[in-house]
């Protein structure tokens, strides 16, 4: 996978294109990116450990499962961190201006997605550094930061994903949603996505739900994702949109095992234990016996 190339990869494409004079800055942002991708898997996978062994009372299990999950999720805010500061650092020397003050003039569209990706990164960054009881020192105000700073980038060019990515932000700072259309927003961009074949908006959609503790709205978001009208993943970004399937799927089993211990059924996505047409209704215990 795109991540495990990264992270094993990351020391040799660096130093190569060094060892030639070659600039590999905006790579190094995007590398940092995509290994995140695995180390925040990995916590997933913990903390699904997690809630399993807290519904079984396993409480030994459950506390290092917790421990585990906490460590996967420095090493993963500290990758994003460092995307985010490697993007900022390259693209305002390159362009010559103030990250979430003012707007560079992109000449090359490679620019203006390792700009909104880092971006990205930098809210993850925030995120999972307070998941992790701020083992790194994510700076906070990043956050509003990055808000301002999408509003340099097209959301139609981009699958919706600039004006998403600020719901967000709206979402989760005091008083940001004031006289903001929220949810509006969030389903603007998600027919750009799904539109663009590429569900990042959706992603994000289903995170900022989960965050406020809306099952409704994570719910919708999920079953948008699934639903998707003659959904076509896009050629030229087809790993960005594999990576949102990804974490669409990390969100989905974190929301199952929340509630019934179990991930997300095989082609489930969308659907749920308490719905009639649910994959979890059809599971025959002695399949699993055989």
């Amino acid at each position: 996978m795109g991540c495990q190339f990264a992270t094993s990869g990351f020391p040799l494409i660096s130093g190569a294109t060094r060892a030639f004079y070659g600039d590999p800055a905006l790579l190094e942002s995007l590398l940092y990116t995509t290994s995140a991708v695995c180390s925040e898997k990995r916590s997933v996978d913990e903390e699904l450990r997690y809630l399993r062994a807290t519904r079984a009372n396993q409480i030994s299990d459950a506390q290092d499962a917790r421990i585990a999950q906490k460590r996967l999720l420095e090493i993963t805010a500290r990758r994003q961190f460092s995307a985010f500061k490697v993007m900022r650092s390259h693209l305002e020397e390159k362009y010559d201006f103030e990250y979430g003050k003012t707007c560079p003039n992109f000449e090359r569209d490679y620019d203006e997605l390792t700009f909104i990706l880092g971006t990205v990164a930098g809210l993850q960054a925030v995120i999972n550094d307070i998941a992790s009881q701020q083992m790194v020192g994510v700076p906070t105000d990043i956050a509003p930061l990055s808000e301002r700073a999408l509003k340099c980038v097209s959301n139609t060019k981009w699958w919706g994903v600039p004006l998403a990515a600020r719901s967000v932000v709206w979402n989760i700072l005091p008083g940001g949603a004031e006289g903001k259309d929220v949810w509006g927003s969030f389903n603007r961009s998600m027919l750009i996505g799904e539109r663009s074949g590429v569900r990042l908006a959706h992603v994000m959609y289903a995170i900022s739900a989960q965050a406020a503790g809306d099952e409704k709205r994570f719910r919708d978001a999920t079953k948008r994702w699934a639903a998707a009208q003659n959904f076509k993943p896009s050629k030229q970004y087809r790993l960005v949109e594999d990576i949102s399937t990804l974490t669409m799927i990390n969100l989905s089993d974190r929301y199952w095992s929340a509630n019934i211990g179990t991930r997300t059924p095989i082609a489930s996505i969308g659907t749920y234990w308490d719905e009639s047409n649910s994959a979890a209704q059809d599971i025959d215990l002695g399949d699993l016996l055989e």
